[in-house]
């Protein structure tokens, strides 16, 4: 009897804790632009044609001067997809959020994205490509258009 007992106290435990485990899957559809951004660039990316200014102190090294804009325009669960753009250049993306809802994970043609979900209107991401023109690194916010 004691041993239904524990099987059944461990039964009510395990079931309380996948409830727990269960998350809310953050809805992040809409628009979205960059803030705090940090961002170089080593050779030609194909975003430059958008606007590019060398880095101080070293003129082999760009950063973007133009206004990039994400759009997450579909969402199945903890998939999402959508476009990026800069002025004269856009790329398909797409995304998967983790389990526990807190992280997230972005591919575009040619580089990644990861970061946290902050709230449901900010994202703390960097970003990294590596291609044979060039080298691409940037860490930021994203923050929903309302």
């Amino acid at each position: 009897m004691k041993h239904l007992r524990a099987i059944g106290a461990l039964a009510i435990l395990l079931a309380g804790g996948q409830v727990a485990m269960a998350q809310e899957i953050p809805d992040l559809k809409g628009t979205w632009t960059p803030s705090q951004g940090a961002h170089i660039v080593s050779g030609q990316s194909h975003h430059s044609e958008s606007g590019t200014v060398p880095m101080p102190g070293d003129d082999t090294l760009q950063t973007h001067t133009t206004k990039f804009t994400f759009r997450f325009e579909g969402q199945e669960g903890r998939t999402f997809w959508g476009e990026l753009s800069s002025g004269k250049v856009s790329e398909k993306l797409i995304g998967a959020i983790s389990v526990d809802g807190k992280r997230f994970v972005i591919a575009d043609k040619d580089g990644s994205f990861n970061g946290t979900l902050v709230d449901k209107d900010t994202l703390d991401y960097c970003y990294t490509h590596v291609t044979e023109t060039d080298t691409a690194v940037a860490c930021g916010l994203l923050l929903r258009e309302k």
